[in-house]
């Protein structure tokens, strides 16, 4: 008797994930078997900014992000601190030790894999994108918006919020 809900819920459970599928472009469910053919049944999310598969490999869980047309942008991998190369918690230690962390993990690309670390602060998020070896690529910000007035995008951080190590690397170029 136990094993009839149990059925139940996972006859309903995959009608939900077909059903969630039909509104899924056909080109971006192509794009994600190309690029993850192991994996049966993604999570499908669709936001303002793309359509977000969520799944889970050996690697852990994962966040595949496509425009709608199919075309693959980014996978992003949450990680914890002890999972980071080793660079880039000498880079956090030495540079970020009292940031508060939201998120830090691996995000892989067309053109090569990065680590990213978001820190939040009162008025924005920092982005910060680094090498395996712990080098930081860029830095940007996302500032919250106050009242009516859209919120400014830093693309590029200026020189005055690098740290001081990166600010001597730079100029010593």
């Amino acid at each position: 008797m136990k094993k009839i809900p149990l059925v139940l819920f996972i006859a309903l459970a995959s009608s939900m994930a077909a059903l969630a599928n039909d509104h899924i472009p056909a080109a971006v469910q192509q794009r994600f078997v190309q690029l993850y053919p192991e994996i049966e049944a993604p999570f499908w999310e669709e936001r303002h900014d793309g359509i977000v598969a969520i799944f889970q490999d050996e690697e852990g869980l994962k966040k595949a992000f496509f425009q709608e047309d199919g075309q693959w942008m980014e996978t992003r991998i949450r990680m914890s601190r002890e999972q980071l190369p080793s660079g880039v918690n000498k880079f956090m230690m030495e540079n970020y030790r009292e940031a508060e962390i939201s998120f830090c993990g691996k995000v892989y690309t067309e053109s090569g894999a990065w680590y990213r670390i978001e820190s939040e602060l009162p008025d924005r998020i920092v982005l910060k994108t680094l090498t395996e070896g712990g080098v930081l690529i860029e830095e940007s910000s996302i500032f919250f918006s106050l009242g009516n007035e859209p919120a400014p995008v830093l693309k590029a951080a200026p020189m005055e919020l690098l740290p001081r190590k990166q600010i001597q690397m730079i100029k010593g170029k």
